[in-house]
């Protein structure tokens, strides 16, 4: 449960699942053929982004400083 809140303080839980849900909903979108408007898609791009970028950032500064 510790690893949790470790998560939890990194912003690395949030960001996860809001980039989850997103996703979601363009997936519900396009099964049910509904136009995705373009500030969802932006968003959701926008989330997955943030959420595999800032985990690229954290192994890179980690690598620099040699943890």
């Amino acid at each position: 449960m510790s690893k949790f809140w470790e998560l939890y303080e990194k912003n690395a839980i949030i960001s996860g699942a809001l980039a989850i849900v997103l996703v979601s909903v363009v997936c519900v979108m396009a099964i049910r053929g509904q136009e995705i408007p373009v500030l969802i898609g932006s968003l959701t791009g926008a989330a997955c982004g943030f959420y595999f970028g800032a985990g690229k950032a954290t192994a890179t500064l980690q690598a620099i400083k040699g943890n």
